[in-house]
């Protein structure tokens, strides 16, 4: 076991998806801006609805909270670059919890996830390389990482599709009843709106989904799928990303998809 988990390898596929971590970092932080969602959820609101435990996690007064996510930006931009890796990740991931704890009316399981990995990048080494701090400091300066840096990633997003695939199975879902009713506010979409209202797209998702979920991972794993699962995952992320509108998380999830290919590929 320990030859499995300290065995070191490549480390390509985590220096790029730190870059591309940090930059959903801070384009989440700016679109909650730019898209009203601060606004509406923490500045509007004359109550939130913190966790149990967290009451006295409030929204800054006045126009704190857009200062607040211009500095989470900020920081995300620092992860991107490799500045002061571990202290911009700790001060992310810091307040990323604190505004996923103090209004649970707007939860999104993806705002969870997102607190997950933010906790995670903590510990990884994902600086040794294409960073500022590997540049000023060489001697952290390192073309391998352990293989359980790996692994703990692949098995966060398996446990992600997973339970994405096991939530599906529920009847609104499987007679595409819930699909309908989303799917029914996005008709004024130019080109494909009347397209989202088929009923046989409906059940082509509705199961399509679970499937995708369930065996995304199994197949990247498994050399000779790879391709294939790669190409489906970027056709379901695109078209999610298009339809629903669900911020870096269809990005994200592709980022994941690195870990799944030898450093030949990734270089």
């Amino acid at each position: 076991m320990n030859k499995l988990l300290f065995k070191h390898i490549d480390n390509s596929s985590l220096i790029v998806f730190r870059i591309i971590f940090g930059l959903l970092c801070f384009l989440e932080s700016i679109g909650a801006i730019l898209t009203g969602w601060i606004k509406r959820t923490l500045v509007e609101p004359e109550f939130t609805f913190s966790f149990i435990g967290f009451e006295w996690l409030q929204p800054l007064p006045g126009n704190g909270m857009y200062f607040y996510y211009l500095l989470m930006g900020f920081f995300g931009l620092l992860i991107m670059i490799g500045y002061k890796y571990r202290y911009s990740c700790i001060l992310f991931a810091l307040m990323w919890t604190a505004t996923y704890l103090m209004q649970k009316s707007s939860y999104n399981n993806h705002y969870y996830l997102l607190v997950l990995l933010s906790w995670i990048m903590v510990f990884l080494p994902a600086n040794k390389n294409i960073s500022v701090d590997a540049k000023q400091n060489p001697d952290i300066v390192s073309n391998s990482m352990p293989q359980w840096v790996s692994i703990l990633l692949i098995t966060q997003m398996f446990i992600v599709y997973t339970y994405g695939a096991i939530a599906k199975l529920y009847p609104d879902w499987l007679d595409t009843t819930f699909l309908e009713i989303l799917l029914k506010g996005k008709q004024h979409y130019y080109i494909i709106g009347d397209f989202l209202l088929n009923k046989s797209l409906h059940y082509f998702l509705a199961y399509g989904g679970i499937l995708f979920d369930g065996l995304v991972i199994p197949l990247l794993l498994f050399k000779p799928t790879r391709k294939f699962a790669l190409f489906v995952s970027i056709f379901f992320h695109i078209f999610n990303s298009i339809v629903f509108q669900i911020g870096i998380f269809p990005f994200l999830s592709l980022a994941f998809i690195l870990f799944f290919f030898d450093s030949k590929t990734i270089h």
